[in-house]
């Protein structure tokens, strides 16, 4: 699990440092203070070496397969004037360190191909008539105390990200923690669907069910159908019917994809941006307990953000002061993100005490 880590020059952050995270960390804050960005960097740092990793996080906050050309550019912090950014953080003891670094504007002669490990499809700059293209090439190093690891990403003329790396694709660097990304804006119902099937054959199911009583006490039970090719989650219902639960809400579609998530993939990393989108806000501590009780059977690692004080309530009264719960607050003091953590039991009594946590 991460414990520390450091963000320097990453979009808003000039420099971000959070010193206490847990098993089960909420981070709040006003709008504009970086809660996403932050998922998005520790998403980064444990994806670093796959070139898919900046377009996963580019379609967190707009539409699927709408790529900017600037899409490395926008990683940078706006106001820096040094073209680069890192992360550093402590997980499981061991410090890992995380550069990348943009290159001025450089010329690529289409027909000079460079070697090839890894494509993704992507628009490019600007293509010339010499069949050269304006682009950027990205040099990304990574380290901890026995490990180095380097890589290149460059845009081709075809409009294709390019991976070119000194390193084995079996450096321990690259073992990183299995880290998910849950954002109410998409939801990857194939990939929930395998995992669905993997807990039913293990004997989990009921454990998500459970799960989903807490929204809609008239669950029963969850069933995958194929039709088409097309694979969907039905929910049974006590009246005998069965209802697609893409067309239940987005609280149930969330909580099925936190609680399979985090059952299916033991000692992992779940990111959850606004946690409290869809859920009515009775449901809050409930809903924390759930999430707690699967993340400790399971040894998994959640962060998640919020706007809304009903669910750092729930989280707080689900908790109870337990050691395994923080809480952090982001805020913009002089045009620089800082972070204030709390923990459990000094954010139950800022709760009790009627004063403003958010």
């Amino acid at each position: 699990m991460i414990e520390k880590i450091k963000i320097s020059n990453f979009k808003i952050f000039k420099s971000l440092t959070l010193d206490d995270l847990h098993q089960i960390t909420l981070i709040s804050g006003k709008n504009n203070v970086g809660k996403s960005t932050l998922l998005e960097a520790i998403f980064f740092s444990n994806d670093y070496f796959n070139s898919e990793s900046f377009i996963k996080i580019n379609n967190i906050r707009v539409a699927a397969n709408t790529l900017r050309t600037d899409i490395w550019k926008s990683f940078i912090n706006v106001y820096s004037e040094i073209s680069s950014f890192e992360i550093e953080k402590v997980e499981n003891g061991i410090k890992k360190n995380i550069s990348v670094e943009l290159s001025n504007n450089r010329n690529i002669t289409a027909h000079s191909p460079l070697d090839s490990t890894n494509f993704v499809e992507a628009q490019v700059s600007e293509k010339t008539n010499d069949n050269r293209i304006i682009t950027h090439q990205l040099s990304i190093s990574a380290s901890d105390e026995k490990n180095k690891d380097t890589l290149q990403y460059f845009v081709k003329f075809d409009g294709q990200i390019q991976t070119v790396s000194n390193s084995s694709p079996d450096n321990p660097l690259r073992n990183c923690t299995y880290t998910s990304f849950i954002s109410s804006k998409s939801m990857n119902w194939p990939l929930l669907a395998e995992m669905l099937g993997r807990l039913d054959m293990e004997g989990k199911i009921n454990d998500v069910v459970k799960a989903l009583q807490i929204l809609d006490p008239e669950i029963i039970g969850i069933k995958i159908f194929v039709q088409n090719s097309v694979i969907r989650l039905y929910a049974s219902m006590n009246n005998g019917r069965s209802m697609p639960i893409d067309h239940m809400g987005d609280g149930i579609c969330k909580l099925i994809a936190i609680c399979v998530l985090i059952l299916s993939n033991p000692n992992s990393l779940i990111l959850v941006d606004e946690m409290e989108n869809g859920f009515h806000y009775s449901a809050h501590k409930k809903i924390w307990e759930a999430v707690y009780e699967a993340a400790k059977i399971s040894n998994v690692q959640v962060i998640a953000t919020t706007h809304s004080y009903e669910c750092i309530k729930g989280a707080s009264e689900a908790m109870d002061e337990n050691e395994d719960f923080g809480y952090i607050r982001l805020d913009n003091v002089s045009d620089n993100i800082v972070a204030k953590s709390m923990s459990s039991k000094q954010l139950k009594i800022a709760i009790e005490s009627n004063l403003e946590v958010r």
